[in-house]
């Protein structure tokens, strides 16, 4: 679902601003592109220290939901309360709080399943504290991660569970690192094959069979449904 950007809405149009009011509103505008759509307020409550409400908006388009922060006071809606005095964003606060609840949630959900899990990339002592580590061979915050490897392994064993949330190449590498990394002697050798696939100046790629793909997928598809929103996360055994 694409992401809807709520947009600045001035005087004379919302009249208060009341739920209802809000929500045939919104309704006008996402319902010309998506006519299933369901618009509902989930949450309101007043922000401290100001004259403003934070409303939550709930969209749903084909079983996919969203949510939207935004504000109000008499008959204007902002999407965003900046305090200049604290440097606080109001918006932004409250993604960092949904985005930490949520990786919270998919760490509680995912500790069971991942002590079962056969597709696993392990490097270090197996007697250390073991890290599992959600990465994606085409993600840039992972191949800097991947550079602090060696310095982790000095404290904990390491296990890489491959879920990509770019494209097609990326469960390509994916699928080809899980099966040289089966072949690997040695860390030293699959964190090797580990920097040579997350490497974005690779040119070629072998032959991946559509199997092999349909295995990464299936992989990323298992935990995304547990709760995956992003790449690095990391649990902590």
């Amino acid at each position: 679902m694409k992401k809807i950007y709520l947009a600045l809405i001035c005087a004379n149009v919302l009249f208060g601003a009341s739920n209802e009011q809000i929500i045939a509103f919104y309704s006008d505008s996402i319902k010309t592109r998506f006519p299933d759509a369901k618009i509902s307020v989930s949450q309101r409550q007043k922000v401290a220290n100001t004259d403003f409400e934070s409303v939550v908006l709930n969209v749903e388009i084909d079983g996919k939901k969203q949510e939207e922060i935004l504000f109000t006071k008499d008959n204007l809606i902002v999407p965003d309360l900046i305090d200049i005095k604290s440097k606080i964003s109001y918006r932004q606060a409250y993604e960092v709080k949904k985005f930490e609840e949520a990786r919270e949630n998919f760490i509680q959900n995912a500790k069971t399943t991942i002590q079962k899990e056969d597709k696993v990339i392990r490097m270090g002592d197996k007697n250390k504290p073991a890290i599992y580590v959600f990465s994606d061979p085409e993600c840039p915050f992972c191949r800097e991660h991947l550079k602090e490897i060696k310095d982790e392994l000095k404290d904990y064993q390491v296990n890489y569970i491959l879920t990509p949330v770019h494209g097609k190449s990326a469960f390509e590498k994916s699928a080809l690192i899980y099966k040289e990394t089966q072949k690997a002697k040695n860390d030293e050798e699959k964190i090797a094959i580990l920097n040579k696939y997350y490497d974005e100046n690779i040119k070629t790629l072998p032959k991946v069979s559509e199997k092999e793909l349909a295995e990464a997928f299936k992989l990323y598809e298992k935990y995304r449904s547990l709760g995956l929103k992003s790449v690095p996360t990391i649990i902590k055994d």
